[in-house]
């Protein structure tokens, strides 16, 4: 959080927000509104949920781990699959491990299947200028991807995993960063997806075994 501050202070950006356009005379960036920018332009909810700021709970040493050493860029392998209930921070590190890609310089955002789906089912359209096999191939081939909430939101049907399948294999057989969450169990997911993060050499399955953080407010509040 304080390396995107200090980029902000500097009326300058770490890297440029995708869709704007540079002219020779900026005008003058109103720092609010620039973390604003910034934080949809990255499809975080708050640009603060970094690692620093997580809040450990039992069961979730594990998955903060894994996350944190991915975004190091030290680990040989880039591929992580994290499973687990829901609300116990999975989408959390996802937006955490983004922002501090960010701060890396290294521009990457937090897409769900859901939305990301969404993205894929326009371009069918007979208007779309964008077709399906362009999509598909620019989510394959993307530095680094993460898509958080495989298998909710109304998303799962086999069509949608069958493109999800066409993304995940290639990315597996060039070893690209790649992050997927859920909160489905692992026998639930297609079996060809599951296995690439399963290959000890590029991939790694984490259980998010921390309970639900709203629940553990309730009960403190109440």
């Amino acid at each position: 959080m304080e390396h995107i501050k200090e980029s902000l202070e500097r009326s300058g950006r770490k890297a440029p927000i995708p869709g704007r356009k540079i002219t020779e005379v900026e005008p003058e960036i109103n720092p609010e509104e620039e973390k604003e920018r910034l934080r949809k332009s990255l499809m975080v909810s708050s640009l603060d949920n970094t690692f620093s700021n997580f809040k450990k709970i039992a069961g979730t040493k594990e998955a903060l781990t894994a996350f944190k050493h991915l975004a190091s860029g030290m680990t040989r392998w880039k591929m992580l699959l994290c499973y687990g209930a829901v609300g116990n921070g999975k989408t959390y590190l996802c937006e955490a491990t983004a922002i501090e890609l960010y701060n890396q310089g290294k521009f990457t955002r937090v897409f769900t299947m859901s939305n990301l789906m969404q993205i894929l089912k326009k371009s069918l359209d007979r208007e779309s200028e964008l077709h399906l096999d362009y999509l598909i191939s620019v989510y394959q081939r993307a530095e680094r991807l993460i898509i958080d909430d495989v298998g909710m939101g109304g998303s799962g049907s086999d069509w949608e995993y069958g493109q999800l399948e066409d993304i995940i294999g290639y990315r597996y057989r060039e070893n690209l960063f790649t992050i997927i969450t859920t909160n489905r169990d692992l026998t639930e997911l297609p079996r060809r997806i599951v296995s690439r993060f399963q290959d000890p050499d590029r991939g790694r399955v984490v259980l998010n075994e921390g309970k639900d953080y709203r629940e553990i407010k309730e009960a403190q509040d109440g």
